[in-house]
């Protein structure tokens, strides 16, 4: 009778355990690569600060106000741990938008 009670208590307790693992247990997720995102929008913001700067000079507003964006766009890439081409982007340009 011991030995029936014993088992019943170890097939139950398991039973408990793997209903709790299974209802708050969350599976690992991967973080998504965002490298290909963060280029196109660096890319796209030094498109737009480089036409800008032909079209409006160097001390413009809209070169300013572009460089802002460029810096939001940098903060998204350090937001998602998504590494950029410091290379082309972090020019001292880009960076305080004078020349």
């Amino acid at each position: 009778m011991m030995n029936r009670n014993v088992w019943i208590r170890l097939a139950l307790s398991t039973a408990l355990a793997a209903g709790l693992m299974l209802a708050f247990g969350a599976p690992a997720r991967a973080g998504g690569d965002h490298r290909e995102e963060c280029h196109r929008r660096l890319e796209s913001d030094r498109a737009r600060i480089d036409s800008d700067v032909i079209r409006y000079g160097d001390s413009s507003r809209q070169v300013g106000r572009d460089v802002a964006k460029m810096d939001k766009s940098r903060q998204w890439c350090r937001d998602h741990q998504a590494d950029w081409d410091h290379d082309r982007f972090d020019l001292s340009f880009y960076l305080t938008g004078k020349r």
